[in-house]
């Protein structure tokens, strides 16, 4: 049985590939708007997304690139929003290479340790 739509919490997952310049100054944002649970790996921005400035050319790469930093975090979708201000706060200079933020729905989280499932794993 599922459950009534009014009982459903959405979940998404917000992740941003940002200079890493900026990439203390966006976890500090998120931090203080109440993100709990982050994720943060370095990348590489190849192609139209790499600012033109600070990229290297690699044989690994097969092409130009820019280190970045890429963040995740899941929250509850009515968070999104001040999320993503945060993000794009922190993180925006205005020259080409500033990074992207992809938003998707997340289906389902459990929380290994405890096996607790749903909203609730996030705390």
């Amino acid at each position: 049985m599922t459950a009534p739509e009014s009982d459903v919490v959405e979940l998404v997952q917000l992740e941003a590939i940002v200079r890493l310049q900026v990439l203390d100054r966006v976890i500090h944002h998120l931090r203080e708007a109440g993100a709990g649970r982050l994720t943060v790996l370095r990348a590489h921005s190849i192609g139209t997304g790499a600012d033109p400035v600070a990229a290297r050319h690699s044989v690994e790469e097969g092409s130009a690139y820019a280190d970045a930093g890429l963040v995740r975090v899941v929250c509850l979708a009515a968070q999104a929003p001040i999320f993503r201000r945060s993000i794009l706060e922190a993180a925006r200079t205005g020259r080409r290479g500033d990074g992207i933020i992809v938003e998707s729905p997340v289906q389902h989280v459990v929380k290994i340790r405890s096996g607790v499932e749903g909203p609730d794993a996030l705390a």
